[in-house]
């Protein structure tokens, strides 16, 4: 007599493809990935042995155009997040104050919105600069509503498919 044996079924608990994250998980990740990928390794053990250690190196470097929009995705995650993860909208009130402030007449956020896409789309800046640049327009682009919350949406939407959220 055969006995046919079946497998258990592969499922996603809870439709969780990457488990259980959290805003706060995924932002820390987020930053941890920027910071790992924008910085260049500490240089150690020089051809006289000083120094007592490897050289490091980095595996993956960011470009600024990956730095920038893992920079919008984290800026995101932090609002949602909250707790420490408020410096992000923080940076993005102070940015936009500056502006809307009434120094260059009447400007809303709308304005501050284009200006930071401008920067964005046609300046090169190191991945560094990307970044931050990126989470500061995250916080302005949800502020400013209409098109420019279109990314936060895109995002939050894409993480709850995820079941990151």
């Amino acid at each position: 007599m055969h006995s046919i044996l079946a497998a258990a079924p592969i499922t996603v608990e809870g439709g969780k493809i990457i488990g259980s994250v959290g805003a706060g998980g995924i932002a820390t990740a987020l930053t941890v990935a920027l910071i790992a990928g924008i910085r260049e390794p500490k240089k150690g053990g020089g051809p006289d042995g000083a120094g007592g250690g490897k050289k490091g190196r980095i595996r993956k470097k960011l470009t600024s155009d990956q730095a920038q929009w893992i920079g919008v995705t984290a800026g995101t995650l932090y609002m949602v997040a909250g707790s420490i993860w408020t410096v992000g909208k923080n940076l993005s009130d102070a940015f936009a104050t500056v502006f809307t402030g009434g120094g260059f007449g009447t400007a809303g956020m709308g304005s501050v919105a284009l200006l930071l896409a401008a920067i964005m789309y046609f300046r090169e800046m190191t991945p560094g600069k990307s970044a931050f640049t990126g989470i500061i327009a995250a916080g302005v682009w949800a502020q400013a509503g209409g098109i420019w919350g279109l990314p936060e949406a895109l995002i939050l939407t894409g993480a709850g498919a995820v079941g990151i959220l």
